[in-house]
């Protein structure tokens, strides 16, 4: 996993101004209701603390290390409940004492009035897109003081901190939310569906051998993370885990039953057993693996297993001879939301990943100069090298889209939909095809322990 990003000490005078104006930060939904504070007035003649607090202005700045528990209060205040302020408050100050993947670096702050009125927090994190370790920013919580809601204070946070968080090296940023309204005004756009499944546990067959037992985290936690890492390799939408991550994910299971060749990871449910996560190798594992699921489920006189898994993983093909039910659901403005910092840049860390599919298509004898262009950003990629039969194609797309053709939400085809200009010249049919086998539809997901 890539370490946080260095620490960027600056003084008033040199911290740009967000979104390249000279301004800080104006309150009010309405022309005239707050002030502009030009960014050379402030920092000439004011500190953070002298702001009026009559002023209706806000800087947008990084957090200091010395303001970790207004940001913890503020994040329990606007995230819990009444019941749940102390458990969240105690929560945030001790990972920003000791965990490595929440830095004071990646979180943005508007001061308003001598005191902090909203955050933005991004989480440093590594995941996998198709197979490839990629530097990703998850969104760990945009929060305003309820009293400044509806001010702009949290879209100027983000627009202030999108181009730093490029600029360290992360091409996306992405989170889950059940209305996604903030992020799509940034850009953002639906990247992974929601899956679903559920199995009635009484018609699996039971387990004769047994290979599982109880997982000892003391000594069991280097072989889980071997085996989740190893079971998602060729995957997009998981974390890469190290055992550094392992005590902050706050969604791991309650119960893990670990084997030679993987583990199954559940929590158990008044409605009946949740799957986690499940992760091995080979045919035989994920058979035993089912059949393990449901013996529980019967011993807890649970009538129910369900959980989010994606369709394509081999639990799911192993489970369809005993009539599991397996939904997608498509949303267009909530659940998995990607924000594209630099598409471009990162579709072209995807490039033998790329070339592998190519070359292991019926089009391996096609090498492809692929162009690419986006907002602010163009590259031109060679694709199956050692192809003999040459082909050119550019797209001219949106950044949310090609972070969607990435991550292999959409299709070459359906792009082509939505956007028509996408390709200055007619597209043909053996092009659309070499473009479908380098960027085939898939189902990218991210296990609900990993999330954040």
């Amino acid at each position: 996993m890539a370490p946080p990003g260095p620490r960027v000490q600056r003084s008033l005078s040199n911290f740009p101004p967000p979104n390249g104006s000279d301004f800080l930060c104006e309150s009010g939904d309405l022309p005239g209701s707050g002030r502009l504070l030009r960014w050379a007035e402030f920092a000439a003649g004011r500190r953070v603390g002298d702001l009026d607090s009559r002023m209706n202005v806000a800087i947008v700045r990084k957090l200091r290390s010395d303001e970790t528990d207004a940001v913890a209060d503020l994040t329990a205040r606007v995230f819990g409940k009444p019941h749940e302020y102390a458990g969240m408050f105690q929560m945030m100050q001790d990972a920003y004492a000791d965990c490595p993947f929440i830095p004071t670096d990646l979180c943005w702050v508007a001061e308003a009035g001598g005191r902090i009125v909203a955050k933005w927090q991004i989480l440093d994190f590594e995941m996998r897109i198709a197979g490839t370790p990629i530097r990703m920013g998850g969104i760990q919580a945009v929060a305003a003081e309820p009293d400044e809601n509806h001010k702009g204070y949290a879209k100027e946070v983000a627009l202030a901190a999108l181009p730093e968080i490029r600029e360290l090296d992360f091409d996306l940023v992405l989170g889950f939310a059940q209305r996604g309204a903030f992020y799509r005004r940034l850009g953002a756009a639906v990247v992974a569906a929601d899956y679903e499944i559920e199995l009635d546990p009484l018609g699996v067959p039971p387990l004769r051998n047994d290979p599982f037992r109880e997982w000892d985290e003391g000594s069991d936690l280097p072989a889980i993370i071997h085996a989740y890492n190893q079971s998602n390799a060729g995957s997009t939408g998981p974390l890469i885990r190290n055992e550094a991550l392992w005590p902050w994910l706050v969604r791991r299971p309650t119960s893990i039953y670990i084997c030679d060749d993987g583990y199954i990871g559940m929590t158990q449910w008044a409605d009946g057993l949740i799957i986690r996560e499940v992760a091995g190798q080979g045919p035989d594992f994920h058979e035993v693996a089912l059949r393990k699921i449901a013996s529980l489920a019967r011993e807890a006189n649970l009538k129910r297993v369900y959980g989010a898994v994606a369709p394509d993983h081999p639990l799911i093909q192993m489970a369809v001879p005993y009539g599991i039910r397996v939904s997608s659901i498509y949303t267009r403005k909530s659940g998995c939301i990607g924000l594209a910092l630099a598409p471009v840049r990162l579709i072209g860390r995807l490039v033998d990943t790329l070339s592998a599919r190519l070359e292991a298509s019926r089009f391996h004898d096609i090498q492809l100069d692929l162009g690419l262009h986006a907002p602010g950003e163009a590259e031109r990629l060679v694709l199956n090298p050692e192809g003999r039969q040459g082909r050119r194609v550019d797209l001219n797309l949106p950044e949310a889209a090609l972070l969607q053709l990435a991550m292999g939400h959409v299709s070459v085809a359906s792009l082509l939909v939505a956007h028509p200009k996408a390709f200055p010249d007619p597209l043909s049919a053996e092009l659309l095809g070499v473009l479908d086998a380098a960027f085939p539809v898939g189902h990218p997901f991210m296990w609900h322990t990993d999330r954040y």
